[in-house]
């Protein structure tokens, strides 16, 4: 082979290369798009809707407390083990008072250490629209039997007044 046929050889797979790369990357930045579609309130509200079809899901209406804040609260969770993702729905939540935010905690029959496992923070109200929240945890909950969404203060985020339970 002479240097021109080398040449021409490492040409063709850097153009190659840089072909793949390309594919690559636009392949990346429609899963990236995707993945953002889904926090997108119709984007949960759709997610909502296909775990609700999942016959492998928990869900359940929220229960209120006597806290009279939370008399009008509406709304229901949805929770996919398999998944691990759930969505939230609710409707006249009132907007947490400063230094105070709301947090969603799952409970696991079968979490080693009994201790519950957070699904994430709200800090605003719904008002008289429909606000879904994404349910996301970092420890995997496999057999859910209880959720609560508690009001948490800055100072204090592990105990916290439960204001709305949902027991599948």
């Amino acid at each position: 082979m002479s240097w021109s046929d080398y040449s021409i050889k490492n040409w063709l797979i850097t153009i190659l290369s840089i072909a793949i790369l390309i594919t690559g990357l636009v392949l990346l930045a429609n899963q990236l798009k995707g993945a953002q579609a889904e926090t997108s309130p119709d984007g949960l509200r759709e997610l909502r809707i296909s775990l609700l079809a999942d016959p492998s899901s928990v869900s359940g209406n929220w229960l209120r407390t006597l806290n009279p804040d939370m008399k009008n609260v509406q709304g229901d969770l949805v929770w996919n083990s398999t998944q691990q993702q759930g969505v939230m729905r609710l409707l006249d939540l009132p907007k947490p008072k400063t230094g105070t935010f709301y947090q969603l905690w799952l409970y696991d029959a079968l979490g080693g250490n009994q201790e519950p496992v957070s699904g994430g923070i709200l800090q605003q109200g719904s008002g008289k629209t429909e606000l879904f929240v994404p349910i996301k945890t970092t420890v995997a909950v496999q057999e859910p039997y209880k959720f609560e969404l508690k009001l948490q203060t800055k100072n204090d985020s592990t105990n916290g007044k439960i204001l709305l339970m949902v027991q599948p």
